[in-house]
């Protein structure tokens, strides 16, 4: 049996996410991982405190290039979410690609035996794959990073809490999983096909094995303040 690890969400270089913190860890796992699985807003291009577009995607490749590195004997796969699902960084993965035997990139899921890795914007409300990619494509014009006054806004509501009660309003458990295995029928990795676990991200809500529709969830939530986050070790 495989040893998989999945790790959702970390929002690198936001500086409201402690990702840094949990660096040790992740790299703990790759050491006994045959596969580990980076799923979706691993980069956040948006709110980064770097100086720009650029800066954040050589850094990002800098890591991926050195955590591949470092844990040969693990196939690392990065799923895209929409946080860093961008043109310019898709670019770059695909060099990454080549340059390294055993990364690979998604831009939408990964599908590994009952397994479906995916980063879970689906959950947004009931989509379908083409409305995904309508959703994406919006999403990528407006990535932009944001000014020191649009994140001190963020930061104000951020230490209200306002992220906790907006994420668990909007994503309650039932709800997402039911808008997440719409999507799953509809690029046909639902139940039928054999799904039985499902790995997602995005809502920032944690999910311990909820069981719906023949299948389980699961979601690890996201390293920032009040918000529980663990690295998932999956089964496939």
């Amino acid at each position: 049996m495989q040893s998989v690890f999945v790790v959702s969400d970390l929002h690198m270089f936001c500086r409201r996410s402690d990702w840094e913190e949990h660096v040790a860890l992740i790299h703990e796992a790759a050491e006994e991982a045959d596969l580990f699985v980076f799923n979706g807003d691993t980069v956040d291009f948006k709110w980064s405190v770097l100086p720009s577009l650029e800066a954040t995607i050589d850094s990002a490749i800098d890591f991926l290039r050195d955590f591949c590195t470092r844990h040969p004997q693990c196939k690392v796969h990065v799923n895209l979410g929409n946080h860093d699902h961008i043109q310019d960084f898709i670019a770059r993965l695909e060099t990454l690609n080549e340059e390294i035997e055993n990364f690979t990139w998604h831009p939408y899921f990964l599908r590994v035996g009952k397994a479906l890795f995916l980063h879970g914007d689906v959950a947004n409300w009931k989509m379908s794959h083409q409305q995904l990619e309508q959703y994406r494509g919006r999403w990528e014009r407006r990535h932009r990073v944001q000014s020191d006054f649009k994140n001190r806004v963020y930061d104000a509501a951020f230490q209200a809490g306002a992220h906790i009660a907006v994420s668990r309003m909007a994503f309650t458990p039932k709800r997402t999983v039911k808008r997440v295995a719409a999507y799953m029928d509809d690029i046909g990795h639902g139940i039928d096909s054999g799904v039985e676990r499902v790995y997602f991200g995005h809502t920032h809500v944690p999910v311990h094995g909820y069981a719906y529709g023949g299948m389980t969830f699961h979601n690890g939530g996201a390293p920032m303040r009040g918000i529980q986050f663990r690295l998932i070790k999956a089964h496939i």
